[in-house]
């Protein structure tokens, strides 16, 4: 499988993050951001510069579950900085 430093992910693919924890599967994409179609709770958006690789069938993020909470975004209309980038 090919692998990217980060990239746009493709609707369907498992999001996991860093240390391993699957969050859903990529539900819809809008800009740089995309959300997370996720198991037994409230879907959510992310945004792109949280993707640390991606594969065809995984999309891994910058973070580890701990820091899910900081990475959440409001919604796919923000634009410009993203204050998780620097991680």
């Amino acid at each position: 499988m090919m692998s990217q430093s980060s990239g746009i992910p493709t609707i369907g693919t498992k999001v996991v993050t860093m240390d391993g924890d699957d969050l859903g599967r990529v539900k819809e994409i809008s800009g740089d951001c995309f959300k997370i179609d996720a198991p037994m709770q409230p879907d959510y958006w992310l945004g792109i510069d949280t993707i640390d690789s991606t594969t065809a069938g995984e999309v891994r993020l910058r973070f580890n579950k701990g820091s899910l909470g900081d990475e959440k975004q409001p919604g796919p209309g923000h634009s410009g900085y993203h204050p998780h980038s620097s991680n």
